[in-house]
């Protein structure tokens, strides 16, 4: 499993797999999203309290999947909080361990957009 919604089992599998790739990858990557005290409607500022977000793992895990197929990544992990979140609770977070920046990079920006899209 690379997607999780239990964020105390995303930090310990992310611990494993620092200590897995110690020494074969030159890089982690990546990006943490939360939830803004403003969304964005057609180009303006509208105030929020919060957001609800349903659980997507079953299609992150396929994002997830093709990323690794795509780039020359050694691995992903995900934490996708669902539920009602309220104004700086973390949507997302991904981390792309890889030998080298650039396909880290690459990967991560693939992923964050495939979801944000869903």
């Amino acid at each position: 499993m690379r997607v999780y919604n239990n964020y105390k089992e995303f930090k310990n599998t992310l611990e494993r797999l620092r200590e897995r790739y110690k020494g074969e990858m030159g890089c982690c990557v990546s990006i943490t999203g939360y939830v803004r005290n403003y969304d964005l409607v057609e180009g303006r500022r509208i105030p929020c309290e919060g957001m609800f977000v349903e659980d997507r793992s079953r299609e992150i895990e396929g994002i997830v999947e093709d990323a690794l197929k795509r780039y020359p990544i050694l691995d992903v992990v995900v934490y996708h909080n669902i539920g009602h979140l309220k104004v700086g609770d973390i949507i997302t977070s991904i981390y792309v361990f890889a030998r080298h920046r650039r396909e880290a990079f690459l990967a991560c920006e693939y992923i964050i957009d495939r979801i944000k899209s869903l």
